[in-house]
């Protein structure tokens, strides 16, 4: 059964004048994410800072914490990684 888990990303830490909305920043995400087992579609929902990043996944073959491991790799073009948060509703 897929679960759907939406992540809070917050990368004005590393990256001040983004603001999340940069796509280079998104397809990274979603490509690295989207080749894990077990992960069915990642998509944005919701507009640039105010968005979120929704991971559809089966949570016994990639979990929680596998996803947001995933993070600590990105972005890859700038020192720095990002840390989701999520966000429960």
């Amino acid at each position: 059964m897929l679960s759907r888990t939406a992540f809070d990303l917050d990368c004005t830490p590393i990256i001040p004048e983004c603001g999340f909305a940069c796509p280079k920043c998104i397809q990274e995400i979603e490509t690295t994410l989207s080749c894990k087992d077990g992960v069915s579609k990642v998509y944005m929902e919701g507009e640039s800072e105010e968005g979120k990043l929704v991971v559809e996944h089966d949570p016994a073959i990639t979990t929680v914490d596998q996803l947001i491991e995933a993070f600590k790799m990105l972005p890859s073009f700038y020192e720095g990684f990002f840390i989701p948060t999520v966000i429960t509703a």
